[in-house]
């Protein structure tokens, strides 16, 4: 490994982990494939990130390498549909010979061809591919190229590929010439195409960075915002500015902060609302402060009752009825004994008692007011029936009074009286429409907190009655809780608050900042119902920093300095040189022009072809003469394409319109010359130029081949003109189809046989012209040529004889006639068939004779 090379081989090892293993597939592979770029986004990916990844960068000796070309040649042009006016039956064939010469006249198809080959082989400025305008509905553009690899090796392989719109890749190596790239080159920048290989490695690195580019901004385009739009007339709170400024560094903490919703808040939003709504704050301050007496005053009974029922005063209410029951009827028994023998019933009993009681106070008010009661002296009488009484009744009487006030009597009278005020201590539970009349006057509105109210009460009630007719606490459910109580209570002071808050409004006067308190809490409370998707806009959003930070690791600024520091050396002056060198070749040595490096951007050198010593800046093309301008643009472009010693084809599109002679012999030359090396195609209709390739390649001994394009059917392949053929094989054609068509017409009569003999004719003059510049004269001097060519030719001119001359003369004179307006009295006959096919065996003889004397 050079110094140099072990210096780019470290310089590799310092880029984005992608690059280095594409750089290695691409030297591995050449052209990356689909797979070749996912798993290459894949790394970049996890390498933007920071995550762990396996890759491969360049062996040690990768760039070692050697530049190396594949041979390539076009085979054919076949099954073509809706380009131009093109209508072939059969594949345009470009030969076996290094040199292919397409003629056709103008409005053949030549151009047509050209632009479709360079849509094919993705040429610069291809220029928009017509289909026929002449036809209606629509037309699908195809066509079938078959080309060949490695042709003159063990590995030839012939190709077919169906181009249907997108450039072949096997075939962009192929150079393409017209009068649309010739402006290109001279006026515009260029980037070079010949490249060393390590600088096409640099090419395709920086074609991978592009792509990769491509592939994560389309992920990136994709990754669409399902974020809902913020409500507008929320738009001046602090919320929708956050909302807005959503980023990859919005943390879970900040969505928290700003999109979580408690209950509490709910009763604050409807209270700034409720306060925003009211025209007269102290009245409403007022009616609340009455509302919250309301409350206050259900609360206390609430609890009055909630309190009574308490576990203690159950227990005290059971005890105290267990002991009144207990005592009464320790005191019935006692009385049981007492009464036993009372003549009548019911002594002792309530009624009795109240009786006695009655008969006490008449006995001491009235009666007997200085004695005791009951007075059962000896004269005493009964207070009740006044009679006397005798031994026996004021036995019972006294019996009855110690009854009275005995000891048992007044615990159950003691007990009865605990009794009654442990009922008292329970309580009364209000229910019914006077408790929905207090739930009203304390403005309680909510069903499920009426509800709540209701079902306490409920619980109280039923806590109540199975108080009572219960024995033990256990048979008494239990107690309700007092929540309901809670929320009462800070029901009340919420109405306290709002009061103090209307009142604050009365004297301050502050709505505006109540409007904006009531936007905040109203955004706040959006935000908490959009989280789910503001944290899947948060994720998006993450994803896409991601893939930005994936994206600036194929950046192409290290590889375009790199690359531009290889090509001054590699590329540059090789460059200009070569366009001195085609500029000498061309004859056009004289220009005052000068072909100068613009520019390296994204990994590709620019040059410009600038007018030398200029004072003012103009186009090169508006100076230039045309013929000039055509000249420089083919230098140009053929030092641009020879630096890559590739060994694929030409394709030249009338490469000597508006060329002087000088011009036009030195390309024509420069052509032939470069196919030596390379298949050269050339389209013309000028026959200077054919003639100009046909001596040059007889110079260099290269073989052509040329092909006619039909001037009936567009684009379709013809005979080649008696004018373009060898002179052996244009007169085996007379003979074999030319002159059987004219036998043909013979038959049909007069008019028919005038039509095919006469053309017959001229082409038989046609070809003595050939023979007397080809073959008689040994190509010395030709039509459409200015040069004397004598080298090794100027001999054979001695070997000419008067036979020769006479043979040529007969048959000039007979075959002119034919050519020229005849008199109406003297008229030339067209010779019989037979006659003509005689002197075209006769002409054959001839050309034979001429061609066997040069051989000597």
């Amino acid at each position: 490994m050079t110094t140099s090379v072990q210096e780019l081989w470290a310089w590799f090892q310092e880029r984005p982990k992608w690059l280095q293993d594409a750089a290695r597939r691409i030297v591995q592979n050449v052209v990356l494939s689909e797979q070749d770029y996912e798993d290459l986004i894949y790394i970049c990916i996890s390498e933007a990130i920071g995550k762990e990844v396996v890759y491969s960068g360049l062996p040690v000796h990768a760039l070692d390498g050697q530049d190396s070309a594949t041979p390539l040649r076009l085979e054919s042009v076949g099954d073509v549909k809706g380009i131009n006016a093109l209508c072939l039956s059969k594949p345009l064939e470009f030969g076996k010979a290094q040199l292919c010469i397409i003629y056709g006249r103008n409005g053949t198809g030549k151009s047509g061809y050209v632009r479709l080959l360079k849509h094919v082989c993705g040429a610069r400025q291809p220029g928009e591919l017509l289909t026929n305008i002449f036809k209606t509905g629509e037309q699908h553009q195809e066509a079938k190229i078959i080309f060949t690899e490695n042709g003159d090796t063990e590995k030839a392989n012939t190709k077919f590929s169906l181009w249907a719109g997108s450039p072949l890749p096997e075939l962009q190596s192929i150079d393409i010439y017209d009068t649309a790239c010739g402006l290109v080159y001279v006026n515009e920048e260029n980037e070079v195409v010949f490249e060393p290989w390590i600088l096409r490695l640099f090419t395709e690195l920086t074609n991978t960075c592009e792509n990769m580019s491509k592939l994560l901004q389309n992920k990136i385009a994709a990754q669409v915002s399902k974020k809902p739009a913020f409500p507008i007339e929320l738009s001046s709170t602090t919320a929708a500015t956050w909302y807005s400024g959503l980023s990859a560094q919005t943390t879970t903490k900040d969505i928290d902060g700003r999109a979580t919703w408690i209950p509490e808040n709910d009763l604050v939003l409807s209270d700034v609302n409720k306060r925003l709504s009211e025209i007269n704050p102290t009245a409403k301050a007022v009616a609340l402060r009455r509302q919250k007496g309301f409350v206050l005053e259900l609360i206390r009974d609430l609890k009055k009752t909630h309190q009574g029922l308490s576990d203690k005063y159950c227990i005290t209410y059971l005890e105290a009825k267990k002991d009144a029951k207990s005592k009464r009827m320790a005191a019935e028994e006692d009385a049981h004994k007492v009464f036993s023998k009372a003549p009548l019933s019911g002594i002792g009993t309530d009624s009795w008692q109240l009786l006695w009681e009655a008969a006490r106070k008449y006995s001491e008010d009235h009666a007997y007011k200085d004695a005791v009661f009951p007075n059962v002296s000896e004269t005493a009488r009964c207070v009740l029936c006044q009679q006397v009484l005798d031994q026996d009744a004021r036995d019972r009487f006294e019996s009855f009074e110690n009854f009275v006030k005995g000891e048992l009597k007044s615990l159950a009278a003691k007990a009865d009286n605990d009794f009654q005020n442990a009922i008292d201590l329970l309580g009364n539970v209000f229910a019914g429409d006077l408790l929905v009349v207090k739930i009203e006057a304390a403005g309680i509105t909510n069903d499920a907190e009426k509800c709540a109210i209701t079902d306490f009460v409920g619980a109280l009630t039923k806590r109540r009655e199975e108080c009572f007719s219960a024995e033990e606490i256990a048979e008494v459910s239990a107690l309700p809780g007092n929540t309901i109580l809670v929320y009462l209570v800070q029901f009340a002071r919420n109405l306290s608050k709002q009061a103090r808050s209307y009142d604050k409004d009365a004297k301050e006067q502050n709505r505006p900042k109540l409007e904006q308190q009531a936007k905040e809490l109203t955004a706040q409370k959006w935000l908490s119902q959009q989280r789910s998707a503001i944290e899947e806009e948060i994720k998006r959003l993450n994803m896409i920093s991601v893939l930005e930070q994936a994206e600036r690791l194929t950046n192409t600024q290290a590889l375009s300095k790199r690359k531009s520091i290889l090509s001054e050396k590699l590329v540059t002056e090789a460059y200009v040189e070569r366009f001195k060198n085609e500029l000498k070749n061309l004859k056009a040595s004289r220009l005052a022009v000068e072909l100068v490096k613009t520019r390296a951007v994204v990994g590709h050198v620019y040059h410009r072809i600038s007018l030398k010593n200029a004072k003012t800046a103009v186009k090169t093309s508006d100076i230039l003469s045309e013929g000039e301008f055509r000249i420089l643009s083919l230098a140009s472009f053929l030092a641009d394409a020879e630096g890559r010693g590739a060994q694929t084809p030409f394709i030249f599109d009338d490469p000597i319109s508006s060329l002087d002679q000088i011009y036009e012999e030195a390309t024509a030359q420069r052509l032939v010359e470069l196919s030596k090396i390379r298949q050269v195609i050339i389209f013309t209709h000028r026959l200077s130029l054919i003639s100009s390739l046909e001596k040059y390649a007889e110079k260099f001994n290269i073989k052509s081949d040329i092909i006619c394009l039909s001037s009936n059917t567009i684009g379709d392949i013809t005979d080649l003109p008696i004018n373009l053929k060898r002179t052996d094989r244009a007169a085996n054609t007379l003979a074999n189809e030319c002159l059987a068509a004219a036998k043909r017409a013979f038959a049909l009569g007069d008019v028919a046989y005038a039509n095919k003999a006469r053309g017959l004719c001229g082409d038989i003059r046609i070809l003595l012209e050939r023979i007397v510049e080809l073959d008689l004269l040994a190509g010395v001097v030709k039509r459409h040529n200015a040069e004397v060519n004598t080298k090794g030719k100027i001999h054979l001119l001695a070997k000419i004889t008067e036979d020769d001359c006479k043979f040529i003369d007969d048959y000039m004179t007979k075959y002119s006639a034919y050519e020229h307006s005849q008199s109406e009295e003297s008229p030339v006959s067209l010779p019989k068939p037979e006659e003509i096919e005689a002197d075209i065996g006769a002409i054959s003889e001839f050309i034979k004779t001429l061609k066997d004397r040069t051989k000597k």
